[in-house]
């Protein structure tokens, strides 16, 4: 309604034409006006590295993954106690690559008068643990006994 009352008071007309053909014209007549420029084309030479980058990016992208993968099932992996009845997979394989079947065992926690208790009391004589060790006395200590040690004791 109040549409009609403006058209019928100021009439259709806006007083603004475009002159006929601008329309078509006016993209050659901004292209005319602007100054001339010459275009170069400069072709850069990629490196050998440049070429690779993006896919070497992408393997290490790729192995940082699998590692992180591998961290993240380790970690979440229950710790199995280790027996000797039983022995992980690694420590069977190092005794079949010595091939003697011996491990040596290192007592580092254990201090020496502990280990020397324990043999005092397991053993009578220094034959027997020579023979189960398979040991040999330096002739020094060939003469001292088990009987002298167990005195010996402070």
């Amino acid at each position: 309604m109040r549409e009609d009352f403006l058209h019928n008071k100021y009439g259709r007309d806006s007083g603004m034409k475009v002159p006929e053909g601008y329309f078509q014209t006016l993209q050659e007549q901004i292209m005319e006006s602007l100054p001339e420029q010459i275009v170069e084309r400069k072709s850069i030479e990629i490196s050998r590295w440049q070429r690779y980058k993006p896919y070497v990016y992408l393997a290490a992208m790729f192995c940082g993954i699998w590692l992180m993968m591998k961290v993240f099932h380790s970690v979440s992996q229950p710790m199995l106690p280790t027996s000797l009845d039983n022995p992980p997979a690694a420590l069977v394989q190092m005794i079949d690559e010595e091939g003697e079947g011996d491990i040596q065992i290192s007592y580092m926690d254990e201090p020496d008068y502990d280990l020397e208790e324990e043999i005092v009391m397991e053993y009578d004589s220094i034959e027997d643990f020579e023979k189960d060790f398979g040991y040999t006395l330096s002739p020094e200590y060939a003469s001292v006994t088990i009987k002298e040690i167990k005195n010996h004791k402070v």
